[in-house]
């Protein structure tokens, strides 16, 4: 009987290592979006007070590149859900939903009266 370990297991239980280390880091959220089209996420933000400075786009997910689905002005007041990163990492988005519309989507977070939501929205898509 043989006392070699195979190969498979002695890059796993380095990789097993480097991560309890702290050398490889698990997904962080630069690698993570809200794809387009995906359902709204959970609404876990309970703050108030919220609109735009301008008119802006709504957005079937956190990018520039998902579909603009209607627009939403300064006066309509904004119940905010979590938010996610655009698919490079860069600007961060929150979802909302008008309380006059009903309307919801995404906007990029530097058309947001506050900068947007502080809550993190779970399950988002990694790159």
């Amino acid at each position: 009987m043989s006392s070699r370990i195979p190969r498979s297991l002695t890059v796993a239980a380095a990789a097993l290592a480097l991560v309890a280390a702290g050398a490889i880091a698990a997904p962080s959220p630069a690698s993570a979006h809200w794809s387009c089209g995906r359902a709204a996420p959970p609404d876990i933000d309970t703050t108030g007070g919220h609109h735009t400075e301008v008119v802006v786009n709504l957005r079937v997910g956190s990018s520039l590149r998902c579909l603009d689905v209607g627009d939403v002005s300064p006066s309509e007041s904004l119940d905010y859900h979590c938010y996610a990163l655009d698919i490079n990492g860069l600007d961060t988005w929150t979802y909302v939903v008008s309380v006059q519309t009903k309307a919801g989507g995404w906007i990029r977070d530097d058309g947001l009266n506050d900068n947007g939501s502080r809550k993190w929205c779970p399950n988002q898509t990694q790159v």
